[in-house]
Formats: structure tokens, C-alpha cells, sequence
């Protein structure tokens, strides 16, 4: 697996959470194999609803199937990332970083896949919600992690 990025950032959010990086990586780095829907879905991919989702492969490249459409989930446990890639444009990517006083640093990034004339289209057409959809993830990801860290998260202000 390659550590370079999958192509140009399209938007970038970051949040904190007050739990140790290692703790929370473990969460979000987690994306086990087998047939899940609602709270089981790996946080990657959260926000299903009661969609099956059906993941295999592992332990560094996944296969998801979300409702009949095919996913790609990459994990690079060295790095502190994990990334979903779907459809033929987009790939979003959750990282953890210590911060250095305890607390964990996650971000999203969405990254446009797209290559030529198409990739210059993607911020215009299919990709213009983009930034409201990456922060929705990224909230949703730190609600989780709250909850299951019984810890404090937050939403950093984008620069």
C-alpha cells in the first residue's frame, strides 16, 4: 500500500477528542470483515443507517459493498489513517495524531480521485457538497467516539 494521497484535497476538517491517540486509534482504525448494518459498521464508514454492509479482505486493503455499491477501505496503521474510496471520484480519509498535552487531533479529508478534464469538473458537479459531507462525517465520528470513550470531542474551526 502507498502512503501517497489518492489525489488533490478537495476540503479538510478536524476536531479533537480528549482520549489518548492509541485508544482512539483503535477505534477508528478498526474495520473487521463480515455483514454489518447501524452502530457495527466501522466508524470509516458510519452513518449507514440499517443498510448492510458487507466488508472483505483485510488486513491493509478492504472490499465493501454498500448497498450494491463497491467500496474500497485502505488501512495504514503506521501513519494513523484509514480511508474509504467509492465510486469514481471521491475517497475520504480519517486520521489520529497525538497532539502532545493527551488529547487525539482527528481529521477528515475528502480527496478527489478524478484525473483529466473530469477531475478539474468533480468541485463544480458531483463533488460541490463535498464540505458539508466531510464535516457531517467528521461530527459524526467524534458523537461516536464520545460515546464510546466516554470522553469530551470537539469541532476545531476550519482554516
Amino acid at each position: 500500500m502507498t502512503s501517497q494521497d489518492p489525489g488533490p484535497v478537495l476540503s479538510q476538517h478536524s476536531g479533537m477528542v480528549a482520549a489518548s491517540a492509541g485508544r482512539v486509534r483503535e477505534l477508528v482504525l478498526a474495520v473487521p470483515t463480515g455483514e454489518f448494518s447501524g452502530a457495527e459498521v466501522p466508524l470509516v464508514i458510519g452513518g449507514q443507517g440499517d443498510r448492510r454492509v458487507l466488508i472483505t479482505g483485510g488486513p491493509e486493503v478492504f472490499r465493501a459493498i454498500v448497498t450494491g455499491i463497491p467500496m474500497t477501505i485502505e488501512v495504514d496503521q503506521d501513519a494513523g489513517w484509514v480511508q474509504a474510496r467509492g465510486e469514481w471520484w471521491w475517497c475520504g480519509r480519517f486520521s489520529v495524531e497525538e497532539d502532545g498535552s493527551g488529547h487525539t487531533l482527528v481529521r477528515q479529508q475528502t480527496f478527489n480521485c478524478a484525473a483529466g478534464p473530469a477531475g478539474r469538473l468533480v468541485p463544480f458537479t458531483v463533488g460541490r457538497g463535498h464540505r458539508r459531507a466531510g464535516e457531517q462525517a467528521l461530527r459524526r465520528l467524534l458523537d461516536d467516539l464520545a460515546q464510546r470513550l466516554d470522553c469530551k470531542t470537539w469541532l476545531l474551526p476550519d482554516r
